[in-house]
């Protein structure tokens, strides 16, 4: 902001009321006089008094004298000094405008990189705007933005305003090498009237470093969290400094590119987490309908009546061996509770009860058919989780063939007696 200066003092509040009051006081004792002289005057021309009229004639032309002697010595000095503090006053005043419409413009300028950075489009414009708002609020020739590429240690070129647009995601500067990198380490910021003298300075291949004069130079760093985003450099063709306007501006922005560049950060880690996750829930997923596949085809081709349960008994799911050895329809076996196929209900709980306690259990009873018939089968019962939920699954087994070849043993057994009996008389 140009800055105006004149070699006025201002003149003090007292002074000017003090000498105000010393002119007027004056003024009017000249008016005083220059009545009284007058009035005099006519007296003496009428009375016929020529002494008195020379005394009169001396007193008027002494009184214009004395005027123009105290204009010269304080009206004239008090009147100037009143124009310079006026001016003074213009000057002051044109200070403050400039520096309110410097300020809007530096308001301007964040509020537009503050929209550019969080607009919707995709996050390489966002930073190639953001860079062309900074340049030109700053009055830079170039605007570099550097993002921090935590596994390689590097500071990556990710926008620019200028011409080399095909230097961006190409240039790397490792992180304490050169200004940036030193920037980047230190986390302190850098101005330089005359950066090729520095001795941290350090050419990139393809930006053309050593053809600008200044450099200012800011970390992207995000103190709430500790974490470094990149850095943000301005470079000028001319020495520059900078005013303190100008660094807030700067500053502020870099704190608002900084969490800006986090929270992208953290949506793409998201974005990323996401579809690894969708991806991982497919993979289950097909696992889950294969797996469910071949148990089904397992368990609908057994050649035993197999029964999902819940640890309530309420039976969930039978394959068609338990609809032919039951009877009944699938529709309503799934309505059923295991209680009501067995002919002890008792000995239902009992083994519900141990295959909840100790993971499995085994039976033999009877299962009542539709058709009022008993059939006799041995139940194994084990557990089992579906879908993070507990179930049991009971197999039974028909008993029928066994317990008539039981019974053909024991009428053998029998015959078998009866006819030692007889060998024995």
């Amino acid at each position: 902001m140009p800055t105006r200066r004149r070699d006025h003092g201002m003149v003090d509040g007292g002074e000017q009321g003090g000498r105000g009051s010393l002119i007027v006081a004056v003024v009017a004792i000249l008016l005083v006089v220059a009545v009284t002289a007058g009035t005099m005057g006519g007296s003496l021309v009428f009375h016929g008094d020529w002494k008195g009229i020379s005394l009169f004639l001396l007193i008027l032309l002494l009184i214009p004298i004395f005027a123009y002697v105290l204009f010269r010595t304080m009206i004239a000095p008090y009147y100037r000094r009143l124009e310079d503090a006026n001016l003074e006053l213009q000057i002051k005043q044109e200070e403050l405008l400039d520096m309110k419409d410097d300020l809007f413009i530096k308001f301007l300028g964040i509020y537009d990189a503050n929209y550019a950075a969080n607009s919707p489009r995709l996050f390489p414009e966002r930073l190639r705007d953001v860079a062309d708002i900074t340049a030109r609020v700053m009055d830079a020739e170039v605007c570099f933005i550097y993002r921090y590429d935590r596994k390689k240690d590097e500071l990556v070129l990710a926008a620019t305003n200028g011409d080399r647009q095909d230097a961006v995601g190409m240039v790397r500067i490792p992180v304490g090498q050169g200004i940036e990198g030193w920037v980047a380490r230190r986390i302190e910021p850098v101005m330089l009237k005359d950066a090729a003298k520095d001795s941290r300075f350090k050419d990139a291949p393809g930006l053309s470093l050593a053809s600008y004069a200044s450099l200012y130079c800011l970390p992207l760093y995000v103190y709430s969290s500790g974490a470094l985003m990149g850095v943000i450099e301005l470079l000028y063709a001319n020495a520059r400094t900078f005013s303190d306007e100008q660094i807030n501006f700067f500053t502020t922005l870099s704190g608002i590119l900084s969490n800006t560049m986090q929270n992208e950060a953290l949506q793409a880690e998201l974005r990323k987490m996401n579809m690894e996750l969708e991806q991982w829930v497919a993979e289950k997923t097909e696992e889950l309908r294969s797996s469910e596949e071949r148990y089904r085809t397992l368990v609908e081709n057994a050649t035993e009546a197999i029964f999902v349960l819940s640890e309530a008994g309420d039976i969930v799911f039978a394959n068609e061996h338990a609809v032919r050895l039951s009877g009944y329809g699938k529709f309503d076996l799934v309505h059923k509770n295991l209680a009501e196929l067995l002919a002890d209900t008792a000995q239902v709980q009992g083994l519900l009860a141990e295959t909840v306690q100790n993971g499995q259990s085994l039976r033999s009873a009877g299962l009542n058919r539709h058709d009022g018939s008993v059939v006799p089968v041995e139940v194994s019962c084990v557990g089992l989780t579906l879908l993070g939920r507990r179930f049991i699954q009971a197999v039974a087994r028909d008993m029928s063939a066994y317990a008539r070849l039981e019974q053909r043993l024991a009428e053998k057994d029998r015959e078998i007696t009866e006819l030692k009996a007889r060998m024995g008389r």
